[in-house]
C-alpha cells in the first residue's frame, strides 16, 4: 500500500473520532437531562409518586431512552453518589497501622461530608435528604448501597493484607472490621441527612456528622489499636 492509499484508508477512522466524541457528549447531556427532570419531579411530588413515564415526558425523551441510561428510578436518584463517596481505597492504601487506618477512614468520611455541604451543593443536598427520608422505598434501596460500600472497604483491606488474606481468621477479622467501620460511616451520613432535612445550617450539619464520626471511629481506634491484622502487609 502506498503512502497515499494508506492515508486514504486511515481517513474514515480519523473522521469518526470527533463523531464518537459528539455522541458521547450527546449521551451525557441526555443522561443529565433525565436526571435533572427526575430530581425536579421527586422534589415536587415525592419519589414514590413519580413514574418513569413521567420522567421521560419531563425530559422530552422516549421511555425506552430512560432505560438506556438508567435501570430504575432508584438508579436515577442515586446516580451521583460516587461524587460524594469517601476515598475508601485511598485511605486504606495509605495507612501503615490500624490506628492510622481508622483515622484515615474517619478523615475521608469527614471530607465527603464537606463536599456535600459545599455552597454549590448544599441546596440540592437538602432536597436530596428530604426526598430520601420521605420515601420508604428509597430508604430500603439505600441498604444495598451501604453493603456495596462495606464490600469495597473489605476488598481494599484484603488487598492491603497481602498474603495474610489467605488466612481464614484474618479474613474474618477484616470482614468484622469492615462491617463496623461501614456502620460508623452510615451513622455519620444518617446524621447528615437528618440535619439537612431538618433545615440545620451547614455548620450545624457538619458538627452533627463529625460528632458521630469522631465517636464511632474513636471507639474503633481504641478497640483495634493493637490489632496486627490491620497493619499494612
Amino acid at each position: 500500500m502506498t503512502t497515499s492509499s494508506a492515508a486514504t484508508a486511515a481517513a474514515p477512522a480519523a473522521a469518526t473520532a470527533p463523531a464518537s466524541g459528539m455522541r458521547g457528549r450527546k449521551r451525557e447531556r441526555t443522561r443529565r437531562a433525565i436526571a435533572e427532570a427526575a430530581f425536579r419531579l421527586f422534589a415536587d411530588e415525592g419519589f414514590d409518586a413519580v413514574t418513569l413515564t413521567r420522567i421521560a415526558a419531563a425530559a422530552d425523551v422516549a421511555p425506552a431512552t430512560v432505560f438506556t441510561h438508567y435501570a430504575s428510578k432508584e438508579d436515577i436518584f442515586f446516580g451521583r453518589r460516587l461524587e460524594f463517596e469517601p476515598g475508601i481505597a485511598e485511605a486504606v492504601r495509605g495507612a501503615a497501622t490500624g490506628t492510622e487506618l481508622v483515622e484515615r477512614l474517619r478523615r475521608a468520611c469527614a471530607e465527603a461530608v464537606g463536599t456535600i455541604l459545599a455552597a454549590d451543593s448544599l441546596p440540592r443536598a437538602r432536597t436530596f435528604s428530604r426526598i430520601l427520608l420521605d420515601s420508604p422505598s428509597l430508604r430500603r434501596s439505600y441498604l444495598p448501597l451501604a453493603r456495596e460500600r462495606r464490600d469495597q472497604l473489605l476488598a481494599a483491606l484484603l488487598e492491603r493484607a497481602g498474603e495474610r488474606a489467605a488466612d481464614a481468621d484474618v479474613r474474618d477479622e477484616l470482614e468484622t472490621f469492615a462491617s463496623l467501620a461501614g456502620a460508623v460511616r452510615e451513622l455519620g451520613f444518617d446524621a447528615v441527612h437528618a440535619a439537612l432535612a431538618a433545615g440545620e445550617s451547614a455548620e450545624g450539619v457538619r458538627e452533627a456528622a463529625v460528632a458521630v464520626l469522631d465517636r464511632g471511629y474513636g471507639r474503633l481506634a481504641r478497640a483495634y489499636a493493637d490489632a496486627p491484622f490491620l497493619d499494612a502487609g
